[in-house]
């Protein structure tokens, strides 16, 4: 049986995956259920604007010995879920959602429901038809959206990635995490080059750790979940418990799911530069673009360094395929594209304009006025027919791929370089390998990733 769950979180604390640790912690305590795979976080469309933070849902995936045990495992998961969001403030638009579906999720109906839900934008009645016209149950509110949609996310083809969270205890909520840099950056200098997104060098902090009210004390991510747990010795604070999740992370999950542009969807572009890039006050970057929907904006914010600065160095006839989120405001009378991930495909030739040479002196000419050619300010020579000379401008971007610096790229941005993982997880699953109650890690074993299957 599969169980999905999103916007259990609040703006003032809590967390999905946090929620998701604890009501694993209450089915091992009762015995009797196994795990049908990693615990599953799904990353949604990260432009819309109801999220809490990331647009996070979790899958959890149950081998239950009977009705009477999986109808038990939901009603748990239902009391856990009302108590755990029972004292937040009300927010607008928010509001926690289950989605309980029995059987292997990977239906056409959901798949297509997933691959929505990374790009575009659902309603709660579309979300909760797709998975009760399929025999499951939804509870709840707008969460319903992304418990739905996650059902089933990361099939047995699709790429993923891992990320080993690991939670404070309830009295250290609100105080400063204690991670430690120096140990951070030793841990990842050790490793082989799987891992991405947990260091930022050029601010010399530790991005695995979230600076929020939430639950999180660090999540550390890479493809090799088994290297992992070295990151422990980064952490002065006791962790109250881990969990290892299996994720769409850093996957490029969204990549040409969505070439409409439309508000808070994620597109995927093919674009032709048509203006001189733009800096605005306080360092944005604005392209205008020629796509298949029209013209755009393509807007590089400063925070996206280096691809702000690559933003900057492109010219008219560049041909580029830009991935991002549209901003509903149109400034400047067309759809802005807050680009997260830009490739140079094809860069258009850039020349230098200058006066042509005089061909008596060979004294450099100068314009005799418009319409009127040249004029040798030396020897007097003129000519109406003359022209001016263009030299080619070597141009400092190459093709390639471009994205934030590692520490900044968004949830599901890719890195430079990374493949597709190109493995799947193992079963028998045990619970040790993705769930440790104290604060040791998890160790999952070594090989992990070579073989899977959701039949018995």
């Amino acid at each position: 049986m599969n169980i999905g769950f999103d916007d259990v979180d609040f703006r003032g604390g809590g967390c999905t995956t946090h929620f998701a640790g604890l009501l694993l912690h209450t089915l091992a305590r009762r015995g009797g259920y196994t795990l049908a795979d990693y615990p599953i976080l799904a990353r949604l469309n990260p432009g819309i604007p109801w999220k809490t933070r990331g647009n996070a849902a979790v899958v959890l995936r149950l081998w239950a010995r009977g009705e009477d045990e999986a109808l038990d495992a939901v009603e748990t998961a239902l009391q856990l879920m009302w108590d755990y969001t029972g004292g937040r403030p009300s927010e607008a638009g928010k509001g926690p959602g289950m989605a309980v579906l029995v059987g292997d999720p990977y239906r056409p109906r959901l798949e297509s429901l997933y691959k929505r839900a990374l790009a575009g934008v659902l309603d709660r009645e579309s979300a909760a038809g797709a998975v009760e016209k399929e025999g499951g149950r939804v509870y709840g509110g707008r969460g319903i959206i992304g418990a739905a949609a996650s059902l089933a996310a990361l099939g047995p083809a699709e790429d993923y990635t891992w990320e080993l969270v690991a939670y404070r205890r309830p009295e250290a909520w609100g105080a400063a995490r204690c991670v430690d840099w120096e140990a951070a950056v030793k841990v990842e200098s050790t490793l082989p080059p799987c891992t991405f997104n947990n260091i930022d060098m050029a601010e010399g902090r530790v991005a695995a750790a979230p600076a929020g009210p939430d639950p999180v004390l660090a999540g550390f991510r890479g493809d090799c979940p088994h290297l992992l747990p070295r990151y422990s010795e980064a952490l002065c604070e006791e962790p109250h418990f881990w969990v290892l999740y299996r994720s769409n992370q850093h996957t490029d999950a969204p990549r040409g799911l969505e070439r409409r542009i439309y508000p808070y969807s994620y597109v995927t572009v093919e674009a032709e530069v048509l203006g001189t890039p733009q800096t605005l006050p306080g360092g944005h970057v604005v392209v205008r673009a020629s796509t298949g929907e029209g013209e755009a904006d393509l807007v590089f914010y400063r925070e996206a360094s280096p691809l702000n600065r690559v933003a900057r160095l492109l010219a008219p006839g560049d041909s580029v395929e830009a991935m991002g989120s549209v901003r509903p405001y149109r400034p400047r009378g067309l759809w802005t594209v807050a680009v997260d991930k830009l490739v140079v495909r094809r860069l258009a030739p850039v020349y230098e304009r200058h006066s042509p040479l005089c061909p008596r002196c060979g004294a450099r000419m100068e314009s005799a006025g418009r319409g009127r050619g040249y004029r040798c300010p030396r020897c007097g020579y003129a000519s109406r027919e003359a022209r001016p000379l263009e030299t080619p401008v070597p141009r400092a971007l190459q093709p390639g791929v471009y994205t934030p610096r590692e520490g900044r790229l968004r949830h599901l941005t890719a890195p430079p370089g990374r493949r597709p993982a190109g493995r799947r997880p193992p079963r028998p699953m045990k619970l040790e390998w993705a769930f440790s109650p104290g604060p040791s890690p998890p160790e999952p074993p070594g090989g992990v990733g070579e073989s899977f299957s959701l039949q018995p």
